[in-house]
């Protein structure tokens, strides 16, 4: 039998939250439209997604870890393409924000073991390294989504993008069904209870200092897919045909960014590469805050420097993965799970306070980056000191290797 390469599988898994959120991102204007709102109300179902995410992955960690990473995956797929199936006779904001929490709930369940199952097969910077491969085909997925959201708008309507997302779902059920191997055996699961394993990871003081790095800098991310309808379709007045190209761009950025990473791992470690990635984060968010703050740039500079802010990650994700995950490989579920819930809390969080500062200008979403990509290097600068000081000790790299 043909075995697909696990990165390819694992990428099939992890596409789902990427397309969930940025399929449906070019039809907002139409959503809106329809389920008689308005865009800017419509865009709160970005944030309700991530707090379902978030909520999802809460239990799918340490479920993995009693029960196997196969199960829950496909219990986690088959709710999430239920879920998608009946957005489709969606008649008000409400009962799509609700579907929307069943949808990502789904969606947490399942894709939180991906990078559960690579910590279970691999140790060291080959973590990050698959990590990063893992991520390389995945970004297909976001890269796509708009265009093909935009595709199925003209061909049909907005509903449809949700059909989609059922059988995109439930095709990758069967692959898994059929390719996936079980990689965390009975003999190596924790039945300790979930909320001990939580607080092991939560009283880990280096790991959690990587955990709020990765999520504000992931949180510089999230708010700019929440806002971005606003910022391309009203404020900037493209359409929803250009859309999936606007953002497409960051998305090559940051797959440029991840092949880089990959073989920047070879001379550099993962702290030092998660603080350049960082850095660069930082300083195209508070040039964007500055322009935005003193004029109002041209399209093609926000662009540039907004794919600048966000391909950063690809930079940052599998570096802080793999600096949280060395620390924990017999509860690799629950620690992936706590970075998912950290993630998509703080992202949620800033959402909603965007939301509440939205003035009808850009200028609160680019402050509110900054902010984000600020808080985010301030944990990486002190994460970096404490490995260092640890690493002094046991002889090891920051990224659990050794010297």
């Amino acid at each position: 039998m043909i075995r697909l390469p696990l990165p390819l599988l694992l990428a099939l898994l992890s596409a789902i939250p990427p397309l969930a959120i940025d399929m449906y991102l070019p039809a907002m204007g139409l959503m809106a439209t329809d389920l008689n709102s308005d865009i800017h109300h419509v865009e709160l179902t970005v944030s309700t997604f991530l707090v379902g995410y978030a909520l999802g992955q809460l239990f799918g960690g340490p479920l993995s870890d009693r029960l196997g990473r196969k199960p829950v995956i496909l219990v986690g797929i088959s709710l999430f393409a239920l879920s998608s199936l009946l957005i489709i006779a969606v008649e008000s904001l409400d009962q799509l924000l609700a579907l929307r929490v069943l949808q990502a709930l789904g969606g947490g369940l399942a894709t939180v073991n991906s990078a559960a199952i690579v910590r279970d097969r691999f140790h060291g910077n080959d973590v990050a390294k698959t990590l990063s491969m893992v991520a390389m085909i995945m970004m297909l997925a976001p890269l796509l989504a708009p265009l093909l959201g935009s595709l199925v708008i003209h061909l049909a309507g907005w509903r449809e993008i949700f059909t989609l997302l059922s059988l995109y779902s439930l095709a990758v059920v069967i692959i898994l069904l059929w390719q996936l191997e079980e990689s965390h055996p009975k003999h190596k699961r924790t039945y300790s209870s979930p909320w001990r394993n939580y607080g092991r990871v939560l009283r880990h003081k280096p790991a959690m200092i990587y955990v709020l790095a990765l999520a504000f800098g992931f949180t510089t991310m999230f708010e700019f897919i929440t806002a971005s309808p606003y910022l391309y379709l009203k404020h900037f007045q493209q359409s929803p045909a250009m859309f999936p190209w606007l953002f497409g761009a960051n998305i090559i950025v940051m797959m440029l960014m991840n092949r880089a990473n990959m073989l920047l791992l070879n001379r550099y470690r993962p702290d030092q590469l998660l603080l350049g990635g960082l850095g660069l984060q930082l300083l195209a968010t508070l040039l964007l805050a500055a322009l935005f703050a003193t004029s109002t740039p041209t399209l093609i500079v926000s662009v540039i420097l907004i794919a600048l802010s966000v391909g950063s990650i690809g930079l940052v994700a599998a570096n802080a993965m793999s600096l949280v995950l060395h620390h924990f490989k017999d509860i690799s579920g629950s620690a992936t799970a706590l970075i998912g819930v950290t993630e998509f809390c703080i992202g949620a969080l800033f959402g909603y306070l965007w939301s509440l500062l939205h003035d009808g200008t850009p200028l609160p979403m680019m402050l509110m980056m900054c902010v984000a990509a600020s808080m985010a290097i301030v944990f990486a600068l002190q994460g970096q000191r404490l490995n260092n000081t640890v690493n002094a000790d046991t002889g090891t790299t920051a990224g659990g290797s050794p010297k």
